[in-house]
């Protein structure tokens, strides 16, 4: 085995745990149960940590030290002119080599890298200090962009250590993050296999997966910090040898006459994924082992551990399969819903009427998540508002449920009640046997109430003129699709994102459209509650419909303009925050609405999709 410093042989050194007290003959380590004997090269320490301040490049001072992780130090940079820029500054040992040679290599520039460096004994290229090279940055940020890497601005060596510089990291190191819930380490895994995808489809194994080397950015998007020990797949592992990540590279690289084999990536992956679930490294020879230190649907235990197998031939053969393994699995949608309702501080009675009702369905395992959300405020006086309001909930109600529920008892696995369509959206099972997609499902039940509630109309000459406003939203699996008429709304909020998905049918609104009024002086404007399209207004009745793909943590919020009459988005926004239950965020919305002036009936309907 090569030493530390890729020159002596020093056998008794584990590469994987660095135990020094093998002895000579020792095939095991005794530390870690980890084979010796390899050609895996086990890595020194990071840098000393710099004093700050300190200067990098001649172009970045240190601000602070990020963290230190076991190869490198990641600092905090300004511009040393003081001009605007942040930055962060990853500092390696460099008897690590040439941090991006395997990058200039992958993009076909290894003549770029010859010109900066010169090959060593042990495959490693020693850097010489030298401004960046415009060739070989081009060729990392072009690479950067196709391969999932942090996308370099400068790089070079200072004071027998390599650095490289990028954009100031928005986000965290795996190792840094809290555990992770199923569907949050399951997003995880499909990017890093879509990583690993186009590594094998170079002809390289990436053989660096482990949580210093990956960033989770603030939208949940993954990063690496970089590749050096990327090799071309099938090359050994004695000819260049590689330093391991103890509990995230294969096995069978230890062994003395290993070969890079892309199944390796399969492993580093799902002992990463085991970590997000557990918060614990998975130690040599241990195998998938979650429970009890964390709880997860057996069907994701049962992938790991096939992916961990200690045989590369008993694991998922390519990171494509191990893809479609993790997409296909089948993790439990939970909607957690709240709803209050009312009248207000001013009007007498409550025009409004809401609608909460969630579906589960579980055929072979395979879970069906409905859930049907109505806000409807009537309008019309004399109590007929609240005629409308309700007909048209209850009409809706009734359409949406007899489609639908008679079809869930009759469905299968091969029959499922929901199934994606070409242009993303989806097609539902109906009771009378045929299909038809939820945007349609919606429109066919907004116009049998708007037919109910014209119907009633006629037949009580004295309500005439009863109308109301409505909004539905109803959520299947992951997908969202809202269709309303009139200025009942539905806001998502994303992240500290508060996005209003419906456009008010109102005069104020086309006012703001055409830019005569802007949205805070629509909420307060004398004809804020004349609407031009309303149920029960006319036969032919326009519907629009708006579609969105949820992601975990999302929340759904349908409310009558009680509500935003009431509040800012930005206050809404902050409640909704705030308030991560949605009972009571439903309630302190409608308290917070009174306590704003109650001027009319507020009525909410709070779901939070895990």
């Amino acid at each position: 085995m090569i030493g530390g410093n890729g020159s002596e042989p020093m056998k008794n050194i584990c590469p994987n745990c660095g135990a020094h007290d093998n002895e000579t003959d020792a095939r095991f380590c005794m530390a870690c149960g980890c084979k010796l004997g390899s050609s895996l090269v086990f890595p020194p320490a990071p840098p000393k940590p710099r004093v700050i301040p300190d200067t990098v490049s001649g172009r970045f001072v240190i601000n602070a030290l990020l963290w230190t992780a076991p190869t490198y130090n990641a600092y905090s940079v300004g511009l040393i002119d003081g001009r605007l820029g942040s930055h962060t500054v990853l500092e390696q040992p460099l008897t690590l080599g040439d941090p991006f040679e395997r990058v200039l290599q992958i993009a076909g520039k290894s003549e770029v890298a010859g010109a900066n460096g010169r090959s060593t004994a042990s495959g490693y290229r020693s850097l010489k200090p030298h401004l960046p090279d415009p060739a070989s940055l081009h060729a990392m940020s072009t690479l950067s962009e196709r391969l999932g890497l942090l996308k370099p601005i400068d790089y070079g060596v200072e004071s027998e250590c390599a650095y490289i510089v990028f954009d100031q990291i928005q986000g965290l190191p795996i190792a840094h993050l809290d555990q992770m819930g199923e569907k949050e380490a399951r997003s995880v895994g499909i990017q890093l296999c879509e990583i690993a995808e186009k590594f094998h489809s170079l002809g390289w194994v990436h053989n660096g997966f482990e949580p210093y080397n990956v960033v989770l950015d603030h939208n949940n998007k993954v990063r690496l910090l970089g590749f050096d020990r990327a090799r071309a797949k099938g090359s050994r592992t004695d000819g260049m040898p590689i330093y391991p990540s103890r509990g995230y590279t294969a096995p069978e690289l230890f062994d003395e006459d290993a070969l890079y084999d892309p199944r390796a990536d399969v492993y580093s992956i799902a002992a990463l994924l085991q970590f997000l679930l557990t918060g614990e490294r998975l130690d040599s020879g241990d195998g998938a082992t979650i429970y009890p230190v964390a709880t997860v649907v057996p069907g994701f235990e049962r992938l790991l551990a096939r992916a961990l197998a200690d045989d590369p031939a008993a694991r998922f053969q390519t990171v494509a399969e191990l893809k479609r393994a993790l997409s296909d699995l089948t993790l439990p949608i939970v909607l957690q819903s709240g709803h209050f309702t009312d009248v207000g501080l001013v009007r007498e009675l409550n025009e409004d009427s809401i609608l909460s009702l969630n579906l589960t369905q579980y055929y072979e395992s395979v879970q069906t998540q409905i859930g049907l959300y109505i806000v409807s405020d009537g309008m019309g006086g004399e109590a007929a508002g609240e005629v409308a309001s309700r007909v048209t909930v209850r009409a809706i109600a009734e359409w949406v449920t007899e489609k639908l529920i008679s079809a869930s008892l009759r469905s299968t696995r091969r029959e499922k009640i929901a199934a994606p369509t070409q242009t993303g959206g989806l097609r539902l099972a109906i009771a009378d046997g045929n299909e038809m997609a939820t945007t349609e499902l919606l429109r066919m039940a907004i116009m049998h109430a708007n037919r109910e509630v014209l119907a009633y109309a006629s037949a009580n000459p004295s309500e005439r003129g009863l109308g109301a406003t409505v909004t539905v939203a109803m959520l299947v699996g992951d997908v969202l699709t809202v269709a309303h008429v009139g200025d009942s709304r539905c806001y998502l909020l994303a992240g500290d994102q508060l996005e209003q998905l419906t456009e008010d049918h109102s005069l104020v609104q086309r006012m703001v459209n055409t830019g005569n009024l802007s949205r805070s002086e629509a909420r307060i404007h004398p004809y804020r509650n004349v609407i031009y399209r309303s149920i029960g207004g006319d036969e032919q009745i326009e519907i629009d419909v708006v579609r969105k793909r949820l992601t975990n943590g999302d929340v759904i919020l349908v409310c009558s303009d009680g509500l935003n009459s009431m509040l800012s988005d930005d206050q809404i926004r902050d409640i909704l925050m705030v308030n991560t239950d949605p009972n009571t965020a439903a309630k302190e919305l409608v308290v917070n609405a009174n306590a704003a002036g109650g001027e009319d009936n507020t009525s909410v309907v709070v779901v939070r999709f895990n």
